[in-house]
C-alpha cells in the first residue's frame, strides 16, 4: 500500500458504499476498505463512475465477496456472484503483509478498466504509522474500558508517540509496517501479539479491549 499523508477530503460526505443485510465479516471488511478509499477524491470519483462486478475470493478458506459497482452506488455482498466480471483470488489473510502473495486475476483482459479501478480502491492510501495511531486512538479513547494512556514505540524507526495520560497504562511495540497495518484496520491486535509481530506491555483487560477495538476498526464499526 502506498504511504502518504492521510486525506481529510470526503469527511462528512454520504458514503455510496452499502452492504447486504446481515453482512459477513469479509463483506464488512471490504466495505470499510472502500469507505476509506472514498476519503481520497480521485478514488471516490473512480468508484462513482465504475460499473461492473468484482469478486474477491480467498485461496485458503471459503471467504468470498462480490463488489457491485453501479455508477454512484457500490454494494458489497457475500460469495462470488454468477454475474461477476472480474475475480481476484488471493490469500485474504495475508493481504496486509509486505510479502503478500500476488493475486490471481481473471477477467481483466475483457474488463481492464474495472480491474484497474478495483485494484486502486481496494488498496487506499494510508498515512504514516503515527497518523494511523492517532486515528485509532480517537476511537479507542471513547471506550470506557480502554487504557487512559497509550505509548507506541516503533522498533525499526526508533521513534515513539503517546496518547492520553502519561505515564501510559499500556504500550505497543512493533515495526512501522506492523504498527501502521494494525492501526489502520489491516490486522487484529490480539492475533499480531500471538504471532509475535507486535508486543504489548500492560494488563490483560486492556489487551482484550485493544483487540476488540482493532477488530471493530477492521470491520468499520
Amino acid at each position: 500500500m502506498d504511504s502518504e499523508p492521510m486525506p481529510g477530503t470526503g469527511a462528512g460526505s454520504a458514503s455510496i458504499v452499502e452492504t447486504e443485510p446481515d453482512p459477513t465479516p469479509i463483506v464488512l471488511i471490504l466495505a470499510a476498505t472502500l469507505r476509506r478509499a472514498e476519503e481520497t477524491p480521485k478514488l471516490a470519483s473512480m468508484m462513482a463512475k465504475a460499473t461492473g462486478n468484482v469478486a474477491l475470493k480467498s485461496t485458503v478458506d471459503p471467504q468470498a465477496a462480490t463488489i457491485r459497482f453501479q455508477r454512484g452506488r457500490v454494494l458489497v455482498e457475500r460469495g462470488v456472484a454468477p454475474d461477476t466480471h472480474v475475480t481476484i483470488a488471493t490469500d485474504v489473510n495475508r493481504m496486509s503483509e509486505l510479502d503478500a502473495p500476488k493475486p490471481k486475476i481473471t477477467g481483466a483482459a475483457t474488463h481492464l478498466r474495472l480491474a484497474l479501478t478495483a485494484g486502486k480502491v481496494l488498496e487506499p492510501p494510508l498515512g504514516p504509522w503515527q497518523a494511523e495511531a492517532a486515528r485509532f486512538w480517537s476511537t479507542l479513547a471513547s471506550h470506557p474500558r480502554s487504557p487512559a494512556g497509550l505509548r507506541v514505540v516503533c522498533l525499526d524507526e526508533h521513534t515513539e508517540c503517546s496518547f492520553g495520560i502519561t505515564p501510559a497504562e499500556y504500550e505497543i511495540h512493533g515495526t512501522a509496517h506492523r504498527l501502521r497495518s494494525m492501526f489502520s484496520g489491516g490486522t487484529v491486535f490480539g492475533e499480531e501479539l500471538l504471532a509475535g509481530n507486535l508486543f504489548g506491555v500492560g494488563s490483560l483487560a486492556h489487551t482484550a479491549e485493544l483487540t476488540g477495538c482493532s477488530l471493530a476498526f477492521m470491520m468499520g464499526r
